[in-house]
């Protein structure tokens, strides 16, 4: 049989099956075709194709805008498609710079922090409610908001691998999964414990990325989460195991 079914090709690939059929079903992927025996088979140029995504998503671009330029490029001359990649770079340049200058405001913010609790002895003390060690920890300067910062996850490394594998699994399970922007749909046949779950995992992911938002819709027949990230590229991306497990 001539071609790559979609666990071989993901396998090359070192992606997950389900991203595969995603990809080709947002039409960043050539369609596969029916080889001789009816296997969808996909030519060895997916690869190359996979290859581009992945060093486009490489330097900041979501889905969208890969989608965007796969979609110019059988008609498109290289001068105007490079002019294009060269905008959304300098794009990109700025947001890095603006991101900068949030942790640089956020590493003073934590330097003042430590100076607090570097100043007091206190001594033998028993600690408590209305202790420094907690009145110390108010980062809220100049009118800047305390508590989780905005611009990433709270989670600690080994917290946000356990929290994307469960979503995985989570999407893994989903009868379709659709994406529209910054928005994911995904729908499941109602059952009281997939409506637990689904609940319990929307609850903890809004606690610590205060960027999501969740809408469950519940029916006789199915239950719909759609999950909303606006203005944080490829966070949707992570929940959904299309991209690294870096929320920054």
């Amino acid at each position: 049989m001539e071609g790559l079914r979609v666990a071989a090709l993901a396998e090359s690939a070192g992606l997950a099956p389900s991203t595969v059929r995603y990809y080709e079903r947002v039409g960043l992927l050539s369609p596969a075709r029916r080889a001789a025996n009816g296997y969808r088979v996909f030519d060895e140029s997916a690869l190359e194709e996979l290859a581009f995504i992945g060093r486009a998503k490489g330097i900041g671009m979501t889905l969208d805008d890969i989608a965007q330029l796969v979609a110019a490029w059988p008609n498109g001359e290289c001068r105007s498609l490079q002019a294009r990649l060269r905008g959304f770079l300098v794009e990109r340049i700025a947001q890095v710079h603006d991101q900068l200058d949030e942790l640089g405001g956020f590493e003073r913010q934590l330097q003042a922090v430590l100076g607090r609790l570097a100043a007091r002895d206190p001594g033998p003390e028993r600690c408590g409610k209305g202790c420094g060690c907690e009145t110390d920890l108010d980062v809220t300067t100049e009118g800047s908001p305390s508590g989780p910062r905005a611009w990433g996850c709270s989670l600690g490394d080994a917290e946000l691998t356990g929290r994307l594998g469960q979503w995985q699994q989570v999407v893994g399970a989903a009868t379709s999964v659709e994406r529209t922007g910054e928005a994911v749909r995904l729908r499941y046949p109602v059952t009281p414990a997939v409506v637990a779950e689904l609940a319990g995992l929307c609850a903890s992911e809004t606690a610590c990325c205060c960027q999501t938002r969740f809408v469950m819709e519940i029916t006789a027949d199915q239950v719909v989460v759609t999950m909303e990230a606006s203005g944080t590229p490829g966070l949707l991306d992570a929940l959904v195991g299309l991209d690294s497990p870096s929320r920054r």
